[in-house]
């Protein structure tokens, strides 16, 4: 039986997107789970591999089919040790012994990196970068991050961090803090989770007519996408 296909895993804040490609990067299957943020992120991981061994169950596939796991996780990643630190979106504070919990469930490799570095060079390799040898590439989503490529390499930078732009630092007066702890990030400001945010500032000043005003003083769940529709209306 050829070992023809790969497992690929993209870790974010909300949700948990999941594939089986080929070796030319062809998507055979995908589907997705919910990142379960509770108690400090502890299922995240369980979960992740639990959904692995039922899909290939559903699929019947073996380990045998596979050349191994590739995973793109928020946060500053040690290469080496397969850990990542600081993912606060997934409620991540400390180290994460990710490497060490697949290679325990999966006779498989296991490779990791910064999910934005691995986006930056999907996008390089198969997306708009269009093959460009040097690619920078800010993903926006629950939190900001970003990805460089040069000379069609992933910078990593001498922590594992480089283009890790959403923890700078933009604008200390807003008060509104980062869920790392500091105030004022720009991911605090302008991601998803930053739309949010200044809704709810805003929300305290504004005395018109609005639904989003009306959600947020009821404690309702109000998403980005809700802020963005009612910018449109």
């Amino acid at each position: 039986m050829a070992k023809d296909k790969l497992i690929a895993i993209d870790l974010g804040g909300t949700s948990c997107k999941l594939a089986i490609v080929s070796e030319e990067g062809e998507i055979l299957q995908k589907w997705s789970i919910n990142t379960n943020v509770l108690n400090e992120g502890q299922a995240i991981v369980p979960d992740i591999i639990a959904s692995i061994k039922e899909r290939m169950d559903l699929y019947q596939l073996t380990e045998d089919d596979f050349i191994g796991i590739g995973m793109g996780s928020p946060g500053t990643i040690n290469h080496a040790a397969k850990t990542v630190t600081g993912a606060y979106n997934l409620n991540w504070r400390g180290t994460v012994l990710i490497g060490e919990m697949f290679e325990a469930a999966f006779n498989l490799p296991f490779n990791l990196d910064n999910d934005a570095n691995i986006a930056a060079l999907g996008e390089q390799r198969y997306g708009s970068g269009d093959n460009a040898k040097d690619v920078v590439m800010v993903t926006l989503g629950t939190g900001i991050g970003g990805g460089i490529i040069v000379d069609d390499n992933i910078v990593q930078g001498s922590s594992g961090a480089a283009g890790e732009i959403g923890h700078m630092t933009i604008d200390k007066s807003s008060g509104i803090q980062c869920t790392c702890g500091k105030v004022g990030c720009l991911e605090a400001l302008a991601s998803a989770t930053g739309i949010i945010n200044l809704a709810r500032e805003y929300s305290e000043e504004f005395s018109g007519d609005s639904a989003v005003k009306v959600a947020i003083d009821n404690g309702d769940v109000v998403t980005a996408k809700d802020i963005f529709q009612a910018s449109e209306a």
